[in-house]
């Protein structure tokens, strides 16, 4: 009878700065949108958003552990039944979803609504992991290695204009890129496969006037005060104020009511005002920690699909959190992608945290690097004649 393979513990520091970036999501949503929570009308509950991120944190924490004991290596065996189950779900948004902000990205159950792009950011990063071990005896052809995955992923894409969710495509070329290069595909091949996504992505920009005035504004944030330019003038109003030490928690001018979205996409902003620069870059350092953390779990996984797999979810994370941490200084045009962790979003919290309970599994089936030394074979020394 075959053995049961133990597992070992979990990363207790990659648990540990999880739950430290949650936390911290948590005060800073209740300081962002306690005012807003309190003078609308149809809420009155200064604590409505907080609560209701808490209550999302809850169950994404209960998925975070019990995803974690299940073996990352299932997703490989099932990689086709998830890549049909994300098409379905894409196909189902554009025939019953509702519109939000202009955009067709939500699906109504009556009881909840969710976005499906949320997680299939994950079942693409399953599938390109998943081929990319495929394809390793043949990882140096460009045809047969790089070219059928592109067609999956470019449908998958596709779907995603027609709702339009512009930042989502972005998001997934950029994270199975990473994959792609970690993999073993050619830099060139990448590059090649870069330059021809150019053009395609810059119709699909600006086949929309609002992301082509998105676009303008980023080039000149300044140049219209009443419309287009407002929300990043204002979120520069709060990081620029918060000076070295930060106005103090919970004391932020921008957030009564001059900063749209500022607990979702723009929270940042207001941890730039209250906590300082100080603050902002524990922030960003605690966060460069978690990553760091991660890519060497990944590194440590006991085979390639793992490796892949929890490169992806981690890279995913870095991305999000750059085009974030780019919107709201103005170095990027605004893409509405939220801040992992921190902003106020059901379905990205509790998907994020579904992601991260994955490569928690990866953690305890690593093989770290003196048992692999360990396991080869020692050369024996050759006869002296």
């Amino acid at each position: 009878m075959k053995k049961k393979k133990k597992w070992g513990r979990p990363d207790y520091w990659f648990i540990f700065l999880t739950f430290l970036l949650l936390g911290f999501g948590l005060v800073m949503i209740f300081s962002a949108s306690f005012f807003e929570g309190y003078t609308d009308p149809a809420i009155n509950d200064s604590s409505y958003f907080f609560k209701k991120q808490l209550s999302f944190a809850l169950v994404g924490i209960v998925l975070f552990f019990i995803v974690s004991k299940i073996p990352y290596q299932i997703y490989q065996k099932h990689v086709g039944a998830i890549l049909l189950f994300c098409i379905f779900s894409l196909i189902m948004v554009k025939l019953v979803g509702f519109k939000v902000n202009g955009s067709t990205r939500w699906i109504d159950l009556g009881i909840f609504s969710f976005q499906p792009s949320e997680y299939v950011k994950l079942g693409i990063i399953i599938y390109t992991a998943s081929i990319m071990v495929k394809k390793q005896p043949i990882i140096d052809q460009f045809k047969r290695a790089v070219i059928p995955p592109i067609f999956v992923i470019g449908f998958i894409c596709f779907l995603l204009i027609l709702q339009p969710h512009f930042s989502a495509i972005v998001l997934i070329f950029a994270t199975c890129s990473v994959m792609m290069y970690c993999a073993g595909i050619k830099m060139k091949h990448l590059t090649w496969l870069m330059l021809s996504a150019i053009p395609v992505l810059t119709v699909v920009m600006l086949s929309g006037t609002y992301r082509l005035a998105r676009v303008l504004t980023f080039l000149d944030p300044f140049s219209n005060s009443s419309s287009d330019g407002y929300q990043i003038q204002q979120a520069l109003m709060a990081v620029g104020p918060g000076g070295l030490t930060g106005s103090g928690l919970g004391e932020s001018i921008q957030k009564l009511d001059y900063l749209p979205e500022a607990h979702t996409d723009f929270i940042f902003a207001i941890i730039s005002e209250e906590l300082g620069f100080i603050g902002g870059l524990l922030f960003i350092l605690t966060a460069t920690a978690f990553i760091l953390r991660g890519v060497f779990l990944s590194i440590q996984a006991p085979d390639q699909f793992g490796t892949l797999l929890g490169i992806g979810i981690i890279s995913l994370f870095a991305i999000e959190t750059i085009a974030n941490l780019g919107v709201v200084t103005a170095l990027l045009p605004v893409t509405g992608v939220p801040l992992p962790l921190i902003s106020y979003g059901g379905t990205a919290l509790i998907l994020k945290l579904v992601e991260l309970g994955i490569l928690l599994n990866i953690s305890r089936q690593r093989v770290s690097a003196k048992k692999n030394k360990s396991k080869q074979p020692t050369q024996q020394p050759l006869p002296i004649t």
